[in-house]
């Protein structure tokens, strides 16, 4: 199965995956497509939403560490993002999300633009290290997130729908 067959599946068919990285990608893209790429999160219940905030963190991370994923509108849940990593079970990256979020004196603008300016001023030098320390501790995948993902959906299965 291609990746494009993953990401258009329709949910009844992401159900029937076994592969728990392949069906993390189609459940990614489902979501996603759902909440219009999380501009909508109001559509999505609960339980979608701490799935697509836990998995924009991952790949925005992975993609080009905390700063990226702070200046990208994926960062718009960023205060957020350790509780929901407390909800699947990561731990350890529910830590290293607060300290991340703790390298700034106050909560973060959920608008982007303002984010973007907020981040303009105040990731200074400091605030940047500590990111930068934060990425290399994420980096060490203390959490197995793709288990903790999956185990997470499947737990909530009822309400991914």
């Amino acid at each position: 199965m291609t990746f494009n067959d993953l990401w258009n599946m329709d949910i009844a068919s992401i159900w029937e995956l076994t592969d728990s990285n392949s069906f993390i990608i189609a459940m990614s893209s489902w979501v996603g497509r759902k909440s219009n790429y999380g501009e909508n999160m109001a559509v999505l219940t609960p339980e979608e939403q701490v799935f697509f905030i836990c998995n924009s963190l991952e790949g925005e991370v992975n993609n080009g560490g905390f700063s990226q994923y702070l200046y990208n509108s994926s960062g718009n849940h960023a205060n957020r993002v350790s509780e929901c990593m407390n909800s699947i079970g990561a731990k350890k990256t529910a830590e290293i999300c607060r300290t991340a979020m703790a390298a700034f004196s106050q909560p973060l603008p959920e608008d982007w633009e303002e984010r973007q300016a907020f981040l303009d001023e105040f990731l200074t030098d400091d605030a940047e290290e500590i990111l930068e320390q934060c990425d290399s501790a994420f980096y060490d995948y203390e959490d197995d997130l793709e288990q903790l993902v999956y185990s997470y959906i499947q737990a909530h299965r009822d309400h991914f729908t």
